[in-house]
């Protein structure tokens, strides 16, 4: 999903100002990068590759769970609902405080196991697939099946070497 070509150094730049899926706001993984493509949407400035699955709930038909769905899921928020709060709220720990008081409550251990379950994402082949299309820099990898998706968006967004 990164742009490689020259003229599209602005979207770069932008891509890499996205906070890491694995930063934490609070206890939960996720939801400063969420906060982060909301924001940078409504000024108009999200690339567009990134749209479709934000604040989009994941598909049980399919084998595809966006990241910002299994937050979503995880904690019962309306994907409208929080969007709104994080529009209106003048800072991150605002929406930490929205979320803590309209989502699903959960324990210390409940959030760590949901978080370690990002890294233990069984690989199968039209994943696989999938990423090949969508990370077509990293589709030469041997690894590219079976990298944990936080790490899989650190690489392609230039946090980490390949």
């Amino acid at each position: 999903m990164n742009p490689s070509s020259g003229d599209d150094s602005a979207k770069n730049g932008l891509i890499q100002c996205l906070r890491s899926p694995r930063e934490r706001l609070g206890h939960y993984v996720i939801l400063p990068r969420l906060i982060d493509k909301v924001r940078l949407r409504a000024s108009g400035l999200l690339p567009p590759e990134y749209h479709a699955n934000l604040l989009r709930l994941p598909d049980p038909s399919s084998s595809f769970f966006p990241l910002d769905g299994r937050f979503l899921e995880f904690t019962g928020l309306d994907p409208g609902a929080l969007e709104q709060a994080i529009l209106e709220a003048h800072d991150d720990q605002t929406v930490l405080q929205w979320v803590a008081s309209h989502g699903r409550p959960h324990s210390s251990e409940e959030i760590r196991a949901w978080e370690r379950s990002f890294e233990s994402l069984p690989p199968d082949d039209r994943r696989t697939a999938h990423r090949k299309k969508t990370y077509p820099e990293l589709a030469h990898r041997p690894d590219i099946g079976t990298l944990p998706p936080f790490d899989l968006i650190d690489l392609d967004e230039g946090r980490h070497g390949s």
